[in-house]
């Protein structure tokens, strides 16, 4: 087994604070504005990559059956954080989603387990972007969150195979921001599926190549 890593939890929340700290002047250069990044969303998203070191550590494939129930819980962070309470809240949200996530007809994680088993030889970039952007494409795979617990997936697939970790920066915003916008307006349609979502999958691989960070990366 090769070496085995894990993500610098510090350096992604300083990173995260620079871009909650300048969110306005990226939001005016998106192509489409995005919610701003209030307090909660950040430490849930900083819980999120947390849960995603556990992960790390156990080397959980979250696109294998095993796995499943962990990229649930992604989403269930992102959105309704992690303390008893907050659960109580949320729980018919996160009834409602799990079912989704199950058996929505259009696109469920068998769908997207099914792409992944096929693309299984692709490249680190490759793997990371086509999963990404099946999830956010329309059908998206949660009712709410799907970019950010998308991050966590791009970063639990790259981080497995010894690539640093997608890490939302001020450099990194709209290239991050603009074609993630894109594929959810993008259904997974016959039109969707041959020829636009294959050209936003294989740009944003090439994005995701050239701006993660190994800084951001750990030996375990």
């Amino acid at each position: 087994m090769g070496e085995r890593f894990c993500i610098d939890l510090e350096k992604v929340e300083a990173s995260l604070r620079e871009v909650q700290k300048n969110f306005d002047r990226i939001n005016r250069k998106l192509d489409m504005r995005r919610e701003p990044m209030r307090e909660e969303i950040l430490l849930n998203l900083l819980s999120g990559y947390a849960y995603v070191n556990t992960l790390l550590a156990r080397d959980v494939d979250l696109l294998k059956r095993p796995g499943f129930h962990h990229f649930l819980e992604l989403n269930h962070i992102v959105l309704c954080g992690t303390t008893p309470e907050k659960r109580r809240d949320y729980k018919e949200h996160i009834q409602s989603t799990t079912d989704r996530f199950y058996q929505q007809q259009e696109f469920s994680i068998s769908t997207l387990r099914k792409w992944a088993a096929k693309h299984q030889s692709d490249s680190p970039w490759k793997q990371a972007s086509g999963a990404y952007i099946l999830q956010v494409s329309w059908p998206q795979l949660f009712a709410e969150g799907n970019h950010r617990t998308g991050a966590l997936l791009m970063s639990t697939i790259l981080v497995r195979m010894g690539k640093p970790p997608f890490v939302l920066s001020i450099d990194n915003a709209k290239g991050y921001f603009d074609p993630s916008s894109l594929a959810k307006s993008t259904r997974k349609n016959v039109y969707g599926r041959l020829y636009k979502l294959p050209k936003i999958k294989k740009k944003f691989a090439q994005f995701l190549e050239g701006h993660t960070q190994a800084d951001f990366l750990v030996p375990r």
